[in-house]
């Protein structure tokens, strides 16, 4: 098919750009390119229950441990729960003083001994509680097993009691292998939150100290300030504000 300039009419060659007479640029009919195939896009790498769950934080631990507010709030526990393990060292010498003035039964001298044999007992008992809960150190593990127990509680030569103990064993990232033993009656944290093959990492400056690795496995997202239950979307406490570890 011959083709011409635009401008002045001269035949032109095939596939030429210019003119060979006016020298008038000509414009080449390029065909129309095929649309490019769209493809689609990957699922969310971690959707929980088969549905990605809006704010749920992908694996891994949280720096928010460092976070100024969660350490204010850890400092005052720590500043309240000394003050009355205070109080609670000299309530029985208080006591007994006080028993000893408003009654004819006990000399002052018998009350304050008395009263501060025991309290020094309370005061032994508190440095050696502080001395453990200083020492404890975070580890990161994996929960490998849960059992329960039968204990055997002893009151007084007529009268005794079992117990259940609820055991959660875990294994270190080192190696070690560790048992977080928890009474019936009490609370249990670790019981009723880590599961066989769940990973974690232990927090002990914390009221609530376990963090879960996978938190969009987590039915709940605890926090560590005041341990209150909190849907997994939530960015802070419902209870007390604190951010949680996401």
């Amino acid at each position: 098919m011959a083709h011409f300039c635009p401008n002045c009419g001269s035949a032109l060659n095939e596939g030429a750009k210019f003119c060979p007479e006016c020298g008038a640029p000509i414009r080449q009919n390029t065909p129309p390119q095929p649309a490019q195939p769209v493809r689609p896009q990957p699922a969310p790498a971690y959707p929980p229950n088969g549905a990605a769950r809006q704010g749920v934080p992908a694996p891994g631990f949280s720096d928010r441990v460092n976070d100024p507010r969660i350490l204010a709030a850890s400092k005052k526990n720590r500043k309240a729960a000394g003050v009355f393990s205070f109080f609670l060292i000299f309530l029985p010498l208080i006591g007994f003083v006080a028993y000893s003035v408003f009654s004819d039964n006990m000399e002052i001298g018998r009350a304050v001994k008395y009263g501060g044999a025991i309290s020094a007992v309370f005061l032994l008992f508190t440095l050696i509680s502080r001395i453990r809960e200083s020492a404890k150190k975070s580890y990161e593990a994996t929960v490998i097993d849960k059992q329960t127990r039968h204990a055997y509680r002893h009151k007084n030569s007529e009268e005794s009691s079992y117990y259940t103990e609820y055991v959660t064993v875990v294994r270190t990232t080192d190696g070690k292998k560790k048992k977080i033993v928890e009474r019936e009656g009490s609370q249990l944290p670790a019981w009723e939150y880590l599961q066989i093959g769940d990973r974690f990492r232990y927090h002990p400056q914390f009221p609530f100290p376990y963090e879960l690795y996978d938190k969009s496995k987590a039915p709940y997202l605890v926090c560590v300030g005041c341990a209150a239950h909190n849907p997994a979307e939530a960015d802070c406490c419902r209870k007390c504000g604190l951010p949680l570890l996401k």
